[in-house]
């Protein structure tokens, strides 16, 4: 909320013993008033106010509670309320777009409706996601109307709050009681055509003497995005009490609930075999490309209490306990790019109704004291988090194809759904013990350790998410030293351990299919400066995170942990006032991510993980208009680097063969990630058919290769590239999907995990080839047999043989 404030003080005078400010004269003995020119007292503006730039003095520090940024030893960024508002954002990706450390992994806009953001090229979500340092998992739309302000650790936060992410904590911090009477009404239109209302009403409960403040909020939208027959509706309504019981006692209590309902959902698009990536230009953002009646439903209630209370000038104790219950249900289409002109295929999934209930909680207690004229301020006490995840399986089916230029409208197929199959709960528990030590006034540490637990149950008949049942527990130290040579900046160091849950996979390569892996410990180094230069806030961090990577070992296709995952890189943050009227916020990450000394699959050492960027950048500028108070110029830019991705995963292959090379490229195939559709078993033997039927289901056995080619695409099996021998060759060539020789004659050997390697490389480069692109196309003649005007280069007799020959040199 945008206000005119000002710091005014009229300074009548003082003397040098601290009298009244007058003047008495030696000669007449009159006293005469001395009148002084008025003072103008300027001072830093309200903390993460506009005025201010956005500069927060203050940030959370897990259990420790609020401290001042500069004497933390780590990474944390603010991102107050004043500029969630004056930004427009009713999404944690649109609060967050002006963090340069965090960067949007998940869109609120998809199937799911959860806001996913990655830091340190990690997720931080699920039980790094907190509302005042207790648990709220995103399972649903996480509101940011009832907000305050978000506040961001970098990196680990294990020793903090136990079992987390790696990449940090994103703690989005509650409006509070306003202690004076509070009316405020918004109401505007985003993201297309959702028009939204929102109240904001809090201070004291009339007739409690302000023992009693509230604050509630209650918001509003509905209406039209921007993408054609798609809309959403939501409903938040928000209430936040403190009760002063006692002098030094506080009681508080909130309950939120929201519901949301989206209509027409977003596409998202896959690429097809030997599909290049198209340009955005023939893609109309506004455009339907999925249909207008799929849909994502969820339900959250939220309710918390607690107290803060001081004991006496030494020992405060807090405590709180937060319960969430949510649901959601969805329905939507995926599109995969089949062709350069825009066709496309879409398949439709819908789910049975999934459930989730989170129960949170914290009791700390603080002491401070001194030793040695050495001031100590400790802090000891239990964190923990328990949550229960019901669900079924997903159910899908192929509608059609459809074109990016005319997208087609099909018939809901009203497909029936499961009920639940699969029980998952886990328990976390975790006990704190921390002392923050000011050695000298310019130098300060934070040491400390956390015993964690971790217990996971899960049962049910379900594939969806893991089955595995296990208990860890570790001690997770850290340590952090902060020197201030002036008041204005600080210098830190910090190291931390952190216990992170086993990975677990999907792949269905991986003979441990969905099982989770044990959890294991993960270090976190980090130098950084923090420094106020005028009315700009500066910070800087180094960092380096080492953790177990986890990958298939090609050797027995088990999922184990194989080898070092490495981020390190360097963050820099500005935000404040460039000028009087002109604010910024922004800044950059710059990392290197890669896989280190993995034993059983080297050739992924040195590689960039999957879906991580090493560089990003913000800048967000506000420019207060001299010519009309209160009227902004907001602007912005948001670069994003590449992210790497597996081409091969997910593709759908169909081998035409049998024997020994049945079973043996069946199990290769899934190893580099493909999906194997189906399999002949011409000239197999019992045992050699039940490998193979092991592998990739007796269902998808096969006599001999599909008659009618058609069979092979969209429409059929949906195969992306078919391996076989020479007598198939030229039936997969008139269906125009690629294929890759696997004759016992050739000359390129795929024995071992080197074959293996080979054999990605050769499917590689069928997939990319233009020659089936061209195929696809059709012929280039007309009806009458003539080529077009302008293509001499087709009437070349040796095209199709030189293509062939082109392709065996590329693989």
């Amino acid at each position: 909320m945008r206000t005119a404030t000002a710091l005014l003080a009229s300074v009548v005078g003082a003397s040098a013993t601290g009298g009244v400010a007058i003047a008495q004269t030696a000669e007449s003995g009159d006293v005469r008033e001395m009148i002084l020119p008025e003072v103008v007292v300027t001072g830093r503006m309200p903390e993460g106010s506009a005025e201010s730039g956005y500069r927060s003095d203050s940030g959370t520090l897990g259990p420790f509670g609020r401290a001042p940024l500069k004497d933390i030893p780590f990474s944390v960024n603010v991102t107050p309320g004043e500029l969630i508002e004056n930004s427009n954002a009713h999404t944690v990706g649109d609060a967050l777009k002006t963090n340069p450390t965090a960067t949007l992994l998940m869109s609120p806009g998809g199937y799911s409706s959860m806001s996913r953001m990655m830091v340190r090229g990690f997720t931080a979500a699920d039980q790094s996601e907190m509302r005042d340092g207790l648990v709220d998992r995103s399972f649903s739309f996480p509101p940011v109307e009832n907000v305050e302000r978000i506040d961001v650790l970098n990196g680990f936060s294990g020793f903090l709050y136990g079992f987390s992410a790696l990449g940090g904590t994103v703690n989005y911090i509650s409006k509070e009681p306003t202690p004076d009477p509070l009316v405020s009404g918004t109401a505007g239109v985003y993201g297309g055509g959702i028009a939204f209302a929102h109240a904001d009403l809090g201070g004291p409960v009339p007739g409690t003497g302000d023992r009693l403040g509230y604050r509630v909020n209650a918001y509003h939208e509905g209406g039209s995005t921007y993408i054609d027959d798609s809309n959403q509706e939501r409903t938040l309504l928000s209430a936040r009490f403190r009760f002063k019981a006692a002098e030094n006692t506080q009681l508080w209590a909130d309950v939120w609930h929201q519901s949301f309902d989206a209509r027409g959902l977003q596409t998202y698009f896959n690429l097809g075999t030997g599909v290049a990536i198209p340009s955005a230009s023939g893609f109309d953002a506004t455009r339907q490309f999925g249909q207008s009646w799929t849909y994502n439903r969820a339900e959250k209630t939220v309710i918390g209490a607690g107290f803060d209370t001081r004991l006496d000038d030494a020992v405060s104790l807090r405590a709180g306990y937060r319960y969430g219950d949510m649901w959601r249900r969805y329905a939507y289409v995926g599109a995969t790019l089949t062709d350069a002109a825009g066709t496309y295929t879409t398949r439709y999934t819908t789910t049975p109704r999934q459930n989730e209930t989170t129960n949170s909680g914290y009791a700390l207690l603080d002491i401070e004291g001194r030793t040695w004229g050495i001031g100590h301020t400790v802090t000891a006490g239990y964190t923990g988090t328990q949550y229960s995840y019901d669900r079924g399986n997903d159910v899908s089916a192929t509608l059609g194809t459809s074109r990016v230029g005319s997208p087609v409208a099909f018939a809901n197929p009203a497909l029936p759904v499961g009920g639940t199959n699969t029980w998952q709960s886990q328990r976390q528990t975790n006990f704190v013990l921390g002392d923050r030590i000011a050695l000298t006034d310019s130098l300060t540490a934070l040491v400390g350790i956390t015993h964690a637990s971790l217990r996971q149950t899960a049962h049910g008949t379900g594939v969806a998410i893991s089955t595995s049942n296990y208990t860890a527990t570790a001690n997770t130290p850290s340590v952090g030293l902060t020197y201030k040579p002036i008041p204005e900046a600080a210098l830190y160091a910090s190291y931390m351990e952190g216990l992170t849950g086993g990975e677990s996979t999907n792949a269905i390569t991986a003979v441990n299919r969905n099982q989770v892996l044990a959890p294991s410990i993960s270090t976190q180094y980090e130098l950084g400066g923090k420094a106020t230069i005028g009315a700009i806030d500066l910070s800087a961090a180094l960092f380096r995170i080492d953790k177990v990577n986890s990958e298939i070992d090609p050797a027995d296709n088990v999922f184990k942990q194989d080898g070092r995952e490495i981020h390190q890189g360097l963050e820099v943050v500005a935000t404040g006032k460039l000028a009087e009227r002109l604010a910024l916020v922004g800044g950059f990450t710059v990392m290197d991510a890669h896989i280190e000394t993995a034993l059983a699959n080297p050739a992924i050492e040195g590689k960039t993980p999957v879906n991580v960027p090493e560089r990003q950048a913000r800048l967000y500028l506000e420019y207060e208009l001299p010519t009309l108070d209160n009227l902004f110029a907001t602007g912005g830019v948001n670069y994003y680097g590449r992210r790497p991705v597996k081409r091969l995963a997910g593709k759908r292959a169909l081998l035409v063969t049998g024997g020994i090379k049945a079973w043996s490229l069946a199990a290769a195939l899934q190893h580099i990630g493909l999906e194997v559709v189906g399999s002949s078993v011409h000239k197999t033997s019992p045992e050699e058919y039940r490998r193979t039927a092991a592998l990739v289901g007796e269902e998808r056995l096969l006599d001999e290769m599909p008659p009618d080619p058609r069979l092979l695409g969209p429409a059929g099996l949906g195969v992306d590239v078919v391996l076989s021998g020479g007598p198939a060759r030229y039936a997969v060539m008139r269906s125009g999907i690629p294929w890759v020789e696997i004759n016992h004659e050739r000359r390129i050997a795929l024995s071992g995990y080197d074959g293996t390697l080979r054999l990605a490389d050769e499917i590689d480069a069928a997939l990319r080839h233009p020659l089936w692109r061209s195929l696809r196309a059709g012929a280039p003649w007309d009806g009458n047999g003539h080529l077009p005007a302008g293509r001499p280069d087709l009437a070349s007799s040796g095209t199709g043989v030189g293509v062939e020959s082109q392709r065996r040199t590329s693989v």
